[in-house]
């Protein structure tokens, strides 16, 4: 019986009657499942005993009764023999071997443990019978450590790391055959190639710690040597993304040029403060501190051109020099910079096919309107994008850019070479990156041997890496020179030169006069004014301060601005110039251009030396006042005061015209003194035409360089007896804690509020808008010369509308509207905008400006009436003249005799003069009106120097306001 049910349990578990497993058993093959992998107790014996191989009749004989295992196949093979037979057709002669069968052919049932002496249960783990479940659950765990273990070695999510990425992980990548069915790989013969770590690591595992001491001593050598030949960069650099362009393109100077432009001994104590480009994809500017000198550095970083690419520098300069001396077309000597650059690209591509160095493309990605021309068949072919790399540029180091081919160039060298032409002739050679750094306020070197020296906004005074030779030094200051109109030589080595951008430049030539030799200082000229909003959070004025000066401006206030060297006088000029009603006529005077107004009606006066050496077709300062004079300006403002035009300056004042100007004295009382004294020798009297003096200066606070305005004086009255003028100061700068305050009640308000016919109420009120105004722009950000220009004009033509965008939010919503106004010229690049270091609010002013917007907001507040209302047009801020809309009369529903008797109720008589109407219709004026009235004053004698000219229109004096006031 234990040989038949055994016999039974053989056919079940080894198979079917043809000999492969049947499944659902432990022979069985599973598909999904290499099951060998789990059973190290089958691998640890070399029995054969293997999935599907080893069957219930292999295990009787291993751990069964000795007969037992021969009595099942006996029976096995009787049973076949039977099975055959009735196959044959004898199948009703033939008795079934197993009565449990219910037909031939049938599977054998379940075997019958009980009666057989083996019992597998102990070796199993689990009752036979319980096979299925058993199975079906290993097969759940399985699949759930297949996902797990999927899951853990994804080298997407587990990281090359120390006590991370394990040797399952190491054969998951570079072992396992396949991407997820973790099968091992076999060799020729079908053998499992078994996994040996050593082959892999090259050592024992046993030996890794060994191993590793020895690699990190290594690494450590390595990283010294990494630290003393590369530059320590900044840590939140992305050098990925800045050394890309918009497109995804490699810009042209890189990482590598950074290296090369460093020196080697520089690099270990050289660390990396800041980096910017002034020249993108051209050049930038890395600021380093160094820890051995602790002093900063400068360095202008351009591509690197090794010693062939030099020399054919050299030899496509002179080529191109010739070019294009004789060049078809005008445009090389009297085009723009734009068309000559141009001029410089296509002579040099001429040059280059003509001695075959290079048969690519020259040049930049195709305009606009070329590919609009291309495409639809006209001019030449679209330029097809490329890839994110110019031909050649990952060729460097040079060596390997001379190894490929030394007779053609690449892409990236052809683009370096234009780049380096381009930027000799047309722009600044060696410091013409530093030009672009609109950072940078002056630029100088001091002489032969002598680096370039600049002044940083942020960083003061720095000595760069960019040098002139002897002979190249004396070659650029004569450039410079002759492009500004000027002549240079030994016999006048000295020249003050305007430079094409409008920077002023003193140049110096030879050893005449320098004993260091030729030098040159050329103070940068911003083409982005600075703005009252930049000056606020800059803290060089208080909001309180700018909101009066606003006022005053437009008031027709006469003001100095004093101050050392580099105090920042120009820029604030500059600045509250935007507060001149754009309806005025302004002429400014200078002898170097520094001023630059947003106005139309602006003419903008220089003055031009003589061309011999005598004083012959000279125009000096007095030239260009007299002729100003007749000009009728509303406003004049002159650059710079330094000799006795002063005194034709305040004449002029006297006779009503505005005035503006700067002036270097460090206190009031010196800006009396120089005043009042030779060489300017204005008489006190006539001093008090003047109504206000800034003064500003350069100081420390906390350590950092910074500009203050340390005071706002009024100019009183002369006092005969004492012989002095009485001054007053309106607004301080406390030095202690950095702040402002008002030290005394404003004279020139109440002059304001005197002239408009104000109540002190309403005087209130025009400061209090400005104040709110200010402070929107401040809290919203609205810093660009723009936003900030196109909001003051806009509200000094229609204040009431301005305020209504303000109080209800919209005020940025209409800025490009604003921007419209025909009078001001506000169109400004976006891309030298965007370059411009505007200062962010520090808290005290930014909370100031939130003070001041709550208050408004406040029932009674300056903002509370306009809350809700809405602004229909914005014609009347637009221009300070808009034309009212012609009134259209609704007749709908009159008929003729109705219309006809409306019209005769309107009489003639209510418009005569001397009638209500009349009267009220002249009411209707300007808050202004009156300013243009001609001044009642006398003369002024010839004896104080000034001739006879035509009065101009203006306010007069104060002591002639006050003596008709009396």
């Amino acid at each position: 019986m234990a040989g038949d049910d055994a016999e039974a349990g053989g056919a079940t578990t080894g198979g079917g009657t043809d000999g492969t497993p049947a499944e659902g058993t432990p022979g069985a093959r599973n598909r999904d499942y290499d099951w060998s992998d789990l059973a190290p107790a089958v691998r640890e014996y070399d029995v054969g005993a293997t999935v599907g191989d080893y069957s219930w009749v292999d295990y009787l004989e291993e751990y069964g009764d000795d007969d037992a295992a021969d009595r099942v196949r006996q029976r096995r093979e009787r049973a076949r023999h039977e099975l055959a037979a009735a196959d044959a057709g004898r199948r009703e002669t033939v008795e079934p071997p197993y009565p449990e069968w219910d037909e031939l052919g049938a599977d054998p049932p379940e075997p019958k443990w009980d009666a057989v002496e083996a019992d597998p249960s102990g070796d199993l783990g689990f009752d036979p019978d319980e096979k299925g479940d058993v199975l079906a659950t290993a097969a759940r765990r399985a699949s759930n450590f297949h996902d797990y273990f999927d899951e853990f070695t994804d080298p997407e999510t587990t990281p090359v790391a120390k006590d991370e990425w394990m040797w399952e992980h190491f054969k998951r990548e570079y072992y396992y055959v396949g991407d997820n069915d973790w099968t091992r790989p076999r060799d020729d013969d079908g053998e499992i190639v078994r996994f040996d770590p050593v082959e892999h690591l090259g050592f024992a595992p046993e030996n890794v710690e060994n191993w590793l001491s020895v690699k990190d001593d290594a690494a450590d050598k390595m990283l010294d040597l990494e630290d003393e030949r590369t530059v320590d960069i900044h840590e939140d650099i992305d050098e990925d993304a800045f050394f890309s362009t918009i497109e995804g393109k490699t810009t042209i100077a890189n990482r590598y040029d950074l290296e090369k432009a460093v020196p080697m001994e520089k690099k270990r104590h050289f660390r990396e403060v800041e980096r910017y480009w002034v020249n993108k994809p051209y050049a930038f500017v890395v600021i380093f501190h160094s820890d051995r000198e602790n002093e900063k550095k400068y360095y202008l970083v351009e591509p690197y051109r090794n010693p062939i690419e030099e020399d054919l520098q050299e030899f496509l300069t002179e080529k191109l020099r010739t070019a294009i001396k004789y060049a078809s077309d005008d445009v090389a000597a009297a085009g723009d910079e734009a068309e000559r650059r141009g001029v410089i690209e296509r002579e040099t591509r001429k040059l280059l096919e003509r001695y075959d160095l290079y048969d690519g493309p020259v040049g930049r990605e195709q305009s606009l309107v070329d590919k609009l021309l291309a495409a639809v068949g006209r001019g030449g072919p679209p330029v097809e994008p490329d890839d994110t790399h110019l031909d050649g540029i990952m060729a460097r180091p040079e060596p390997a850019v001379l190894a490929e081919d030394p007779d053609a160039l690449t892409q990236y060298q052809v683009e370096t070479l234009l780049y380096v032409l381009q930027r000799n002739f047309i722009g600044y050679e060696r410091i013409d990156g530093i030009k672009h750094d609109i950072n940078v306020e002056d630029i100088s070197c001091d002489g032969y041997d002598s680096p370039v020296f600049v002044y940083h906004t942020d960083y003061e005074n720095l000595i760069t890496n960019v040098y002139h030779g002897r002979e190249s030094l004396d070659d650029f200051v004569v450039k410079l020179a002759q492009r500004s109109g000027k002549g240079i030589s030994k016999r006048q080595p000295q020249v003050d030169a305007t430079l094409r951008d409008g920077s002023r430049a003193q140049l110096t030539l030879g050893q005449e006069v320098s004993d260091h030799g030729t030098n040159y200082t050329i103070r940068q000229f911003k083409d982005v004014p600075f703005t009252p909003v930049d000056l606020i959070n800059w803290q060089t004025f208080s909001l309180d301060e700018m909101a009066f000066l606003w006022l005053c401006i437009e008031s027709h206030k006469s003001l100095v601005f004093a101050g050392g060297t580099a105090s920042g006088k120009t820029t604030s000029l500059n600045a509250v110039s935007l507060f001149i009603p754009s309806n005025a006529k302004i002429v400014s005077i200078e002898d170097t251009r520094e001023v630059e107004l947003p106005q139309r009606n602006w003419i903008a006066s220089v003055t031009r030396p003589s061309f011999g050496e005598d004083e012959t077709g000279d125009i000096d300062e007095f030239d260009l006042l007299e002729a100003a004079l007749r000009q009728r300006p509303d406003y004049i403002v002159m650059g710079e005061v330094r000799g006795e035009e002063g005194r034709t300056l305040f004449q002029v004042m006297s006779t009503g015209h505005t005035t503006y100007t700067t002036f270097h004295a460090d206190n009031v009382g010196e800006v009396l003194k120089r005043f009042t004294t030779e060489p300017i020798n204005v008489s006190k009297t006539l001093f008090t035409a003047l109504d206000l003096v800034s003064v500003q200066s350069q100081t420390r606070v906390r350590g950092q360089k910074v500009r203050r305005n340390r005071s706002i004086t009024e100019i009183n009255r002369y006092d005969p007896e004492n012989d002095e003028i009485n001054v007053n100061d309106v607004f301080q700068w406390e030095p202690e804690d950095d702040s402002y305050r008002q030290t005394a009640d404003s004279s020139t308000l109440e002059d304001i509020k005197f002239d408009r016919g104000w109540t002190q109420m309403e005087l209130d009120r025009q400061l209090q808008e400005r104040r709110v105004l200010l402070a929107y722009l401040i809290e919203q950000g609205l810093n660009e010369y723009a936003q900030v220009a196109a909001t003051a004009q806009a509200y000094i033509n229609d204040p009431e509308t301005i305020l209504t965008l303000v109080a209800n939010g919209r005020l940025e919503d209409a800025l490009e509207d604003l921007r419209g106004m025909e009078s001001v010229l506000i169109d400004v690049d976006p891309d030298k905008e965007a370059m411009v270091p505007r200062p962010d609010p520090s808290e005290s002013v930014l909370e100031e400006a939130e003070d001041i917007l709550e208050t408004a907001r406040e029932e009674g507040g300056v903002l509370a009436e306009f809350e809700g209302e809405s602004a229909d047009s914005l014609a009347t801020a637009l221009t300070p003249d808009a034309a009212d809309e012609d009134v259209v009369a609704d007749t709908r529903g009159l008929d003729a005799d109705d219309l006809e008797a409306a019209i005769e109720e309107v009489t003639d008589a209510e418009f005569a003069p001397g009638s209500e109407r009349s009267d009220a219709e002249r009411e209707r004026t300007d808050p202004f009106a009156g300013d243009d009235l001609e001044p009642a004053i006398e003369p002024v004698s010839d004896a104080d120097g000034f001739g006879a000219f035509e009065p101009a229109a203006g306010d007069g004096d104060r002591a002639e306001r006050e003596e008709d006031a009396e």
